[in-house]
């Protein structure tokens, strides 16, 4: 299982990443990374990676 990291978030984004390796985590660019929640729920891929669905 993959290791859970500070969460983060994209400044336009409606969700949050706690998984270095979830691709809509990988994804966001330089320079739009927040550090924390933001007040935006879980993203879905990051949901399916805790559950053990999907490997990343």
């Amino acid at each position: 299982m993959p290791k859970q990291i500070s969460p983060f978030h994209s400044k336009t984004g409606e969700v949050y990443h706690i998984y270095g390796v979830c691709s809509a985590g990988i994804a966001i660019k330089k320079g739009r990374k927040v550090k924390g929640k933001g007040n935006k729920k879980l993203c879905k891929a990051c949901i399916g990676i805790r559950a053990g669905k999907r490997p990343r």
